[in-house]
């Protein structure tokens, strides 16, 4: 092949790097004929390319499908987690029983403690110092409880008047009763105006006034 001189128009070898005529240098923009099959080798690379870039693409194409297939067990797994709660909401109900109980509990609480207890205030004696005091009745522990001078009584009344055995105050059926024991100087109630002698056994209550003898009163009191 040869190439034309741009200045004398000589057509020159293509080897020639100079113009055998006028001896102007080659142009830079002419290119030897090796250039060509370059370009030409060039898509035979870009082909070869091709098929590099797509032979990757095989091999990941399975690769989601293996995190498919690692997913399905997670899926799995999670129901099996959801069930651990819903054994442990079905252990809860036995604890209902145990929290009526608790309730029954509470309901029995203040109604024992509305029916209180009972308790001997002494209003008078012939000593000074037992006024005010109060006493407490414990039916609990004694059924019926004996009031008299003597040591032997549940309560001992401190007065020379009152005899040895004089009363018993009981609880039975939900009402408190005083019963003279036949006592020298007698035992009274008062009705709001006087004091009213006790023959047998008379009920009494919370706020009822007692004298027993002439000169020792008490006052029963619930609390």
């Amino acid at each position: 092949m040869t190439w034309k001189c741009p200045f004398c128009g000589n057509e020159n070898l293509d080897d020639a790097n100079f113009c055998t005529r006028c001896g102007a240098k080659k142009p830079d923009s002419l290119t030897p004929s090796a250039s060509i099959p370059e370009a030409q080798t060039a898509p035979e690379n870009e082909t070869q390319m091709a098929p590099e870039t797509q032979s990757p693409e095989q091999p990941t194409s399975p690769q989601p499908e293996q995190v498919v297939e690692q997913a399905q067990p997670v899926t799995q797994d999670t129901p099996q987690e959801s069930s651990q709660p819903a054994e442990a909401v079905i252990n809860e109900p036995p604890t209902v029983p145990t929290n009526a109980t608790q309730q029954e509990v509470q309901l029995q609480q203040p109604v024992e403690q509305k029916q209180g207890r009972f308790y001997l205030q002494f209003i008078n004696t012939p000593n000074p110092q037992f006024n005010k005091t109060k006493i407490p009745l414990e039916f609990d522990v004694f059924p019926s409880i004996s009031l008299g001078r003597s040591p032997e009584n549940v309560i001992v009344i401190p007065d020379p008047e009152v005899s040895r055995k004089h009363a018993i105050i009981s609880y039975e059926g939900g009402k408190l009763e005083i019963e003279d024991l036949n006592s020298t100087n007698g035992t009274y109630i008062y009705d709001g105006k006087m004091f009213q002698p006790v023959k047998g056994k008379a009920e009494i209550g919370p706020n009822s006034v007692l004298k027993l003898a002439n000169n020792t009163v008490i006052k029963v009191v619930k609390e």
